[in-house]
Order: structure tokens, then C-alpha cells, then sequence
């Protein structure tokens, strides 16, 4: 059951992607992608040319985190380590201790931006990795945790050194970014610098402490077995085509899925939460369409499965029945139709707060069977009780 408090943070993340949907056009899944990071604790990398808004949509979003320590840096092939991790203290280098001063530096911030991050050299690599996945930082050799919640990245081009590939694979969120290509959005993204600087909209915030809720709150949503089936055949099809998915990220994903139920004010996940994974399961831009399909192949909830089963034995019951003299037959046909509508009927019982769309269609299912099964008993008529009795 939602309370209150989980109920008010997730109307706040809705707000704030429609305000930022508005300011920043095709880009809703970058938007939405980027809200549930903040809820999972993921990593973000939006790739594409400059100018495509990938580090003010990011800014922005990170405008609207009350309380958040936020750090942001630009990196480049001759980038010093100290540039984002902080300098070594000379107090302490004099007693032979490497300790780095890290105040406003990345080991203190809770959401962090690096630009062109795969211009990073080795030295400054060897200090991130750990960094971004462990959530820990070694200074002077001694690891502590840092607080690190999401770390938002940005780069021109996919990296093209194997030694990044460690890194590529710990950027959970994966989106190329594209200038705008709709006329219509083209027009309304002139206006809206024009009109900019007499803006006074109100932006909606929301705190750490409302984050750390929802973060909390995600252990609580319910992945049921037949969901967890039907991923594991996804990460199976995957595989077979090429796409080989890291253990961590297979388990990685399952967060992604029970924040997009949350999103939702649920607290199951339902198949249609797979769309979800879109911009997480690919590796290659060449991944996409296989990835894509692959998933709408597991966006029909189990429930759903089974409204079409059940429609299917009844539209063969139906059709095999119309031109049907024996009265014996009809009398199966019945107890047939009798069954699908007890079955029908309990599935709706069973999940009427979980699948709606499949619970929609099996009211229509339930009603179209009553009517039927209504007619089916007057054509039997008393015919039905004589062969019960052995009568005739």
C-alpha cells in the first residue's frame, strides 16, 4: 500500500519531467530515463554532437534536487586527478601519507556530471571505476564509501579504446542524443529561447531525503516469478542474437523494472515494464532493433497471455457451434463456455489491482460469454435437463 509521503515524491518526479519534457524537446526518454537513475542509483551517458543540450537538460534536472551536493567537470586526455578528486594535503604528504583534501570534490558529492567522459586518462580511469560501481574511493589506499547516488555522463562519440570498455559497461543508462529533427518542435524550441529571459516559471523540487524514500521504498515492489521467467528467456534471446548482457547488469536491471512500477504508483511489475530496459540492454548502436524487438516480444504480461488463450478456446467453441444440431454437443459446448467464464471471472478478481489493460479486456471477455452461455441455454432448452435424466 502507497503512503502519503511515497505518493507526493512520485507526483513531484512527474512534474518535473513535464516541466522539463516542455523545455526540452525529444527528449522524454532521456527525462525519464534520467528520474528513475535518481531512484536506482544508476548511471546516465547521453552521447551525441555539441549542441544537443546534453549537460543544461542534465543541469537542469539537477536544479530541481534540494539539498543535493552536486559537483561537475569537464575532462579531457590531460585532465590531473586532483581536478575532480581534490589535491593531495602537504600537511600529510610530510608525514609520507597521500591523502587528498576532497572538500566540493566528486568523493563528497551526491550527483555528479562529468563531461567527455571517455576523454579521461588512465590515472584519473583507475580512481572512477571503483568509484562509479563500488561506490567507493581510495584514498592513500584506504577504500571509504562515498555518497555518491548518480553519476550523469556526457560525450561526443562512443569510445573507441578498449581500455573504457570497464567504464562503457558501467553506464547503466545508455541514449544517443540528436538535434531536433520535428519542424514543429524546431519552432517551438526558437520561442522558447526567445521568450526565455521573461520566463518566471515555477520549478518543482524535490529533496534528498524524497529520493532516498523511493530508493528505500523499491525493495517493496514484488517481481513475481512468471516476470522473472520471461526475463530470463529475454536475456537468453540476447545472447543468441549477440548481445551478451554482464551478470551484474542482468541483476542491475531488475531495479530499473520495479522503479518503473513505482513510477507508476505500483507495486508489482507487469511485462509492460520491459519497455523500460530499451535504453539499457544495447551495446552497439547496430543493437537497437534486435533489442527493441526482442522486447515487445515480453511486453505481454502473463495475464495477458492467458486472455488470449482463453479467448481464443472460446471464439473456436463459438465458430464450431453455429450450424450445431446435436443437443449433446451443445451441452459440452456449455459446460466448455461455463468453465472459460468461472475461470475469466476469477483472474478478474485476482488481479484487478495489478494489469489493467488485460483486466479491461477480460471484463469484455466476461461479458461476451455471460450473453453467450445466456443463449446457448435457451437454444438447449429442456432438452439439456431430458438427457440428464435419461430422458428421450
Amino acid at each position: 500500500m502507497e503512503n502519503r509521503f511515497i505518493g507526493n515524491a512520485i507526483e513531484k518526479l512527474h512534474k518535473i519531467a513535464d516541466e522539463l519534457k516542455y523545455l526540452f524537446l525529444e527528449r522524454n526518454h532521456v527525462i525519464d530515463n534520467s528520474i528513475k537513475a535518481l531512484i536506482t542509483g544508476h548511471t546516465v551517458l547521453l552521447i551525441g554532437p555539441p549542441g544537443t543540450a546534453k549537460s543544461a537538460l542534465t543541469h537542469a534536472l539537477c536544479d530541481r534536487i534540494e539539498n543535493a551536493k552536486y559537483f561537475s567537470w569537464l575532462l579531457n586526455r590531460t585532465s590531473d586527478p586532483a581536478e575532480i578528486l581534490g589535491p593531495f594535503s602537504i600537511k600529510e604528504m610530510e608525514n609520507d601519507k597521500f591523502l587528498r583534501v576532497t572538500k566540493n570534490k566528486l568523493p563528497e558529492s551526491e550527483i555528479a556530471f562529468l563531461d567527455e567522459i571517455f576523454k579521461c586518462n588512465e590515472p584519473t580511469l583507475n580512481i572512477l571505476l571503483p568509484l562509479i560501481n563500488e561506490k567507493l574511493f581510495f584514498n592513500d589506499g584506504t577504500p571509504s564509501d562515498v555518497p555518491l547516488i548518480t553519476l550523469f555522463a556526457a560525450s561526443n562519440e562512443f569510445p573507441d579504446d578498449e581500455s573504457l570498455d570497464a567504464l562503457y559497461d558501467r553506464m547503466m543508462f545508455r541514449m544517443e542524443v540528436k538535434y531536433i529533427n520535428d519542424q514543429e518542435n524546431k519552432l517551438q524550441m526558437l520561442k522558447g529561447f526567445l521568450n526565455s529571459q521573461d520566463s518566471n516559471q515555477i520549478e518543482t523540487k524535490i529533496s534528498m531525503e524524497d529520493l532516498a524514500l523511493l530508493r528505500d521504498e523499491l525493495n517493496q515492489v514484488l517481481v513475481p516469478d512468471a516476470i522473472l521467467l520471461d526475463y530470463i528467456s529475454l536475456m537468453n534471446k540476447l545472447l543468441q542474437n549477440g548481445i551478451l548482457i554482464s551478470d551484474r547488469r542482468q541483476n542491475e536491471c531488475l531495479k530499473i523494472l520495479r522503479a518503473t512500477a513505482l513510477m507508476d504508483h505500483r507495486y508489482e511489475v507487469i511485462a509492460t515494464d520491459f519497455e523500460a530496459l530499451q535504453d539499457v540492454l544495447w551495446n552497439e548502436p547496430e543493437d537497437k532493433s534486435i533489442v527493441n524487438e526482442l522486447l515487445e516480444e515480453h511486453m505481454v504480461s502473463p495475464l495477458l497471455k492467458e486472455y488470449n488463450r482463453l479467448k481464443s478456446r472460446y471464439h473456436n467453441l463459438f465458430s464450431s457451434s453455429q450450424n450445431m444440431n446435436d443437443t449433446r454437443l451443445l451441452i459440452e459446448v456449455k459446460s466448455s463456455i461455463e468453465y472459460i467464464l468461472s475461470k475469466t471471472t476469477r483472474l478478474i478478481l485476482e488481479h484487478e489491482d495489478t494489469d489493467k489493460d488485460a483486466i479491461a479486456k477480460l471484463n469484455i471477455l466476461e461479458k461476451e460469454l455471460e450473453h453467450y452461455l445466456h443463449n446457448l441455454t435457451q437454444t438447449i432448452g429442456d432438452d439439456e435437463e431430458d438427457l440428464l435424466y435419461g430422458i428421450g
